[in-house]
């Protein structure tokens, strides 16, 4: 079932076009403290740019970050692709170092817990967070918009948007995870479904967007400021200027002394620092001109709009320079030949200056619960950083599509420790710079969420950088 947006955008007060970004970056820089997004995959960076991205999370780490004054960093913990034991394990584990880094240097922190904006994902990680940190007197915010992917709120029902059809997230695919599957797209209901009825969605406070349009910031700050410890919070949007006056009065609330902490997905983040926006990346900017090697796309990624995107851009690859990875071969305890065929291939192509792609076989193969699904899908993973490790070839670039593909790759693949997003080169879509510490010293990595864009969207980018 589908809803206009136009019909809806119609019964709605306009939105306040004042420019509450700016003002955030104010009141961002006034709150000085760092804030921490810790991300359960790799592609919550999707909407900034030149902030540092880092894969471990030790004490001696965050201490490093701390002296230095690091206004924002992503911890990219790869947690959807973990159990809930694991992922609690992981999330109490990092809490503990925030805090004891933030005693030891005297800074304090923000943490933005980024998840999914189709709300797949361990929400028990909140729990964990501020059971961890002692935040026992923070609200809860929750803002899964983001618009970049055409999610959107309103109603307090959560929504994909296709053009004009507003169509809630559980009439999707997305509601159908065989890991993190959910019933309802009302996000009160949302989250009485996924706490198991600890918290109640009458007990859920929400902001609608008639209200924070026609509303100023200091009395939507008021009202957040009111609330209850334990509480949480949602608030509708349907655009930026939505969500910027919306943290604005966040922003506010936290310089008045308010304790939030934060389960959002990636638009948020560049609206709570005050980011403003940049233009798409271009090949040139990017992209090494003396290059001579081919650049190298993995496909790991399930979910439809993959396959769709991963369909249509075959068709337009010489059949040579693509490779199918046979799930069920590489699930035997005998794939390392296999492996090793595929590998050599690899780097005798792309060594000629060809532009290879690689893709898992599309049939899904499960387990009989969630954790088996985990485990196979570990192991698929664990096939492609093979694949990553083995090649002795630099690539002009590495896409990695699908969010458990780009971390794997990129941690255990190539090594990586700290790197830097430096934008994006197609909506969502972010570019990283690898450092220093990996295997191929800053090689252009993209990654490209599996639940973004539309059909031509691969094809595009991998044009753009040939």
């Amino acid at each position: 079932m589908s809803f206009s947006l136009s019909h809806i955008s119609k019964q709605l007060p306009l939105e306040d076009t004042s420019n509450y970004r700016r003002l955030n970056k104010v009141l961002f820089k006034e709150l000085n403290r760092t804030c921490i997004v810790i991300d359960d995959d790799p592609t919550g960076n999707q909407t900034v740019y030149d902030i540092p991205l880092l894969t471990p999370w030790d004490l001696e780490t965050l201490i490093d970050e701390f002296k230095k004054e690091t206004p924002v960093f992503f911890l990219l913990t790869n947690s959807r692709s973990l159990s809930q034991k694991k992922s609690s394990e992981v999330y109490q584990e990092i809490s503990k170092n925030i805090l004891e880094a933030s005693k030891l240097i005297n800074r304090p922190f923000t943490v933005i817990s980024r998840s999914d904006s189709t709300l797949r994902g361990h929400f028990s990680e909140i729990d964990v967070i501020k059971n961890t940190l002692n935040f026992n007197d923070a609200i809860t915010v929750f803002l899964p918009v983001m618009f970049e992917g055409n999610r959107v709120t309103v109603n307090d029902i959560h929504y994909i948007s296709d053009g004009d059809h507003l169509i809630p997230v559980n009439d999707t695919p997305f509601s159908q995870d065989h890991t993190f599957a959910y019933s309802k797209a009302n996000l009160k209901e949302w989250i009485e479904e996924k706490t198991s009825g600890k918290v109640n969605a009458s007990d859920v406070f929400s902001l609608p967007i008639e209200t924070v349009r026609s509303k100023n910031t200091e009395w939507l700050s008021e009202q957040i400021k009111a609330l209850k410890p334990g509480t949480f919070c949602i608030s509708n949007a349907l655009n930026y200027y939505d969500l910027d006056k919306i943290t604005q009065a966040l922003l506010l609330a936290e310089k008045w002394g308010k304790r939030i902490v934060y389960r959002t997905s990636s638009s948020f983040v560049p609206s709570y620092i005050g980011l403003e926006p940049k233009p798409l990346l271009t090949s040139e900017k990017i992209i090494n001109s003396d290059s001579q090697t081919g650049g190298l796309t993995i496909v790991g990624s399930y979910v439809p709009k993959s396959s769709e995107q991963l369909n249509y851009t075959l068709n337009y690859y010489n059949k040579n320079n693509i490779i199918e990875i046979n799930v069920e071969t590489i699930l035997k305890e005998d794939a390392d030949l296999y492996l090793a065929s595929i590998i050599t291939k690899i780097d005798e192509s792309i060594a000629r200056g060809n532009d290879v792609i690689v893709y898992t076989s599309r049939k899904l193969i499960t387990g009989k619960n969630a954790d088996s699904n985990i485990d196979i899908a570990s192991k698929v993973s664990d096939a492609l950083v093979t694949l990553v490790k083995g090649i002795g070839v630099c690539p002009k670039y590495i896409l990695a599509k699908g969010g458990i593909t780009s971390h794997d790759l990129a941690l255990k693949g190539l090594g990586m420790r700290r790197s830097k997003v430096l934008g994006q080169i197609e909506p969502g879509v972010p570019v990283w710079q690898m450092g220093k510490e990996t295997k191929f010293p800053k090689l252009l990595y993209i990654v490209f969420p599996g639940n973004v864009g539309h059909k031509k969207s691969l094809l595009t980018i991998t044009q753009k950088l040939s």
